[in-house]
């Protein structure tokens, strides 16, 4: 292989990296400084047994109703709130690759809160839904638990976009 392409292939990346980081980025609560209502959506994928969509869903609006500043909950809002569960049952054989007795399940997969709103796209007959602002946490413990896990992450989500909401706002 050729030195001088090997150095550059080495270096190219680290490059690049520097170029990106210098350049001037907008801070992620930006997005979300002109959001004075809000709709609420949860989608549950795969459904947990242990879970409901409007279980989850009376949960984000208590913490919105509860904490101040936040903005209102209007469902006939164009921006929404958008908490994807996506937790699912693995075999820890699935995750191990080969069977052991006394094996347990465990729920793995992201919680991912989103504000969406609708892009207009030239040559798309109607919007999208273009994501504004996001946070994740990964549930990743035992499944006999994961109801509990992914409320506590679920909240976890909201308090970092009520703190992000309050930067946005200027408080």
């Amino acid at each position: 292989m050729n030195p001088a392409r090997t150095l550059i292939w080495s270096v190219a990346p680290t490059l690049l990296w520097g170029l990106l980081a210098a350049a001037p980025s907008a801070e992620r609560w930006e997005a979300i400084q002109n959001l004075p209502r809000v709709a609420i959506e949860v989608t549950v994928s795969p459904n947990h047994p242990d879970l409901t969509p409007e279980e989850v869903r009376r949960r984000v609006e208590e913490a919105l109703r509860r904490t101040q500043p936040a903005p209102v909950i209007d469902q006939a809002s164009a921006d929404r709130l958008h908490l994807t569960i996506g937790v699912r049952a693995y075999s820890s054989s699935d995750l191990r690759g080969f069977y052991l007795p006394l094996s347990q399940a465990y729920g793995i997969g992201p919680i991912r809160l989103t504000v969406e709103r609708p892009a207009v796209i030239s040559g798309v007959p109607s919007p999208v839904w273009a994501t504004v602002w996001q946070t994740e946490r990964q549930a990743k413990g035992p499944w006999r638990s994961s109801a509990s896990e992914i409320l506590e992450l679920a909240d976890e989500v909201i308090i970092s976009f009520l703190a992000d909401y309050r930067r946005a706002i200027g408080q």
